[in-house]
């Protein structure tokens, strides 16, 4: 079997697989038994749809619009990224209030070396900080190969304050 060195993966806005109603709620309507047409159709799928095919990456880039919900269905059965060592994500995967998309990817990537979490696309000036992953201060759950964390933004928000709170 080959070996996978490299996936991108970019659910745009041309993605299909979106929550009809996610700006009118900000949340995912699948949840409930009123959901959309799109929701609905997924709603009881167990499929791991896109993470399963590249889990066995060595570099990864995930980025996704917020209404899209394919990675949130996959996260249900999130596989493990075992030969993982470089990880980008967008926003997306850290818009949850408690960052559970974050720390799921993160805990299911036992060889993780390197995180670069881009929390805006807009344009303007980009502010870039690297930190070491603090061993003092890891949680169990984040590899112990972990060295090296970009955060790059352009304003400093919330979503902004809390990750480089936790990760710098």
């Amino acid at each position: 079997m080959e070996l996978l060195e490299t996936a991108h993966v970019d659910l745009g806005r041309s993605c299909q697989d979106f929550c009809a109603y996610y700006d009118d709620f900000g949340v995912f309507c699948g949840d409930n038994d009123n959901g959309c047409e799109n929701c609905v159709a997924y709603n009881d799928s167990n499929e791991c749809v896109v993470l399963g095919g590249i889990s066995n990456a060595i570099y990864m880039e995930l980025i996704s619009e917020p209404d899209t919900f394919v990675f949130t269905r996959d996260l249900k059965q999130c596989p493990t990224f075992s030969k993982l060592k470089t990880l980008l994500l967008n926003e997306y995967w850290c818009m949850a209030p408690d960052l559970d998309p974050l720390a799921c990817i993160l805990k299911n990537s036992p060889v993780l070396e390197k995180l670069t979490l881009q929390l805006s696309s807009n344009g303007g000036d980009i502010i870039e900080m690297k930190g070491s992953y603090s061993s003092v201060e890891r949680s169990s759950a984040i590899s112990e190969h972990l060295k090296i964390v970009e955060v790059k933004f352009h304003e400093m928000d919330k979503t902004t304050h809390k990750v480089l709170k936790l990760y710098i």
